[in-house]
């Protein structure tokens, strides 16, 4: 398991050391600022400096796979879990050949997710996800904060096996907290979207006239179910 943290919430990070099930030198730390606080033998990688999302999970996966790690759980620092959450992940990862498992979605049946895609709709979730290292997929740090996670759903689905989604107990306790209250991780969450509309366009656009269609046929069904 890997969580990048600036120690914002050192008592939901102190948990999810504690309840994820793994011993400590399983766990690996990218600390994001001076003095965040760890549990003895966790595994502690320094990189302060501007935000930058993707690069953070890049070294927590990096330093995981050096140390033997086959599939590598990525998590925010405030989520919280139980011993079962990570366990089941894998366990759907080896059985279905996903190249990444999420938790489930409200309204998106669980499973594997590939094509199609329109519309499309992420399956990955952003604050926990499994990553099976065997397929060769990593992040792309040309995204900094924002939509790295959407652009790592995309290629999962495209060419690495899938997304699969698992039942699995657990609660992001804050999210988008520090983003919305950030004029800057704002500016970068807007730059990160625009360079996903300009690579994903057509996909996109397909998607939201699709939607738009969809929408349209449901009111106009509806009406004519109340007329008649």
């Amino acid at each position: 398991m890997t969580v990048p943290t600036a120690g914002a919430h050192p008592e939901l990070l102190e948990a999810l050391i504690r309840d994820c099930g793994l011993p400590p030198e399983r766990i690996v730390v990218v600390e994001t600022a001076p003095g965040v606080a760890l549990s003895e033998g966790v595994v502690r990688i320094e990189c302060h400096g501007p935000p930058r999302i993707q690069h953070w999970w890049t070294l927590g996966i990096n330093e995981a796979e050096s140390r033997g790690a086959t599939a590598v759980a990525v998590l925010n620092d405030d989520i919280t879990l139980n011993q079962d959450t990570l366990p089941l992940l894998y366990e759907a990862l080896s059985r279905t050949g996903a190249a990444i498992a999420s938790p489930s979605r409200p309204g998106v049946r669980d499973g594997v997710h590939r094509r199609p895609l329109i519309p499309y709709e992420p399956r990955l979730w952003g604050s926990i996800w499994m990553l099976d290292l065997s397929t060769g997929l990593r992040p792309d740090s040309r995204y900094i904060w924002w939509y790295g996670d959407n652009d790592l759903d995309l290629r999962a689905r495209r060419h690495h096996g899938g997304v699969v989604l698992v039942p699995v107990e657990y609660e992001h306790v804050h999210p988008s907290t520090a983003t919305f209250r950030s004029p800057e991780l704002l500016a970068i969450a807007e730059r990160d979207g625009q360079r996903f509309e300009s690579e994903n366009h057509w996909l996109l656009r397909i998607s939201r006239l699709v939607k738009r269609w969809s929408k349209r046929l449901h009111l106009e069904r509806g009406g004519q179910h109340e007329t008649g």
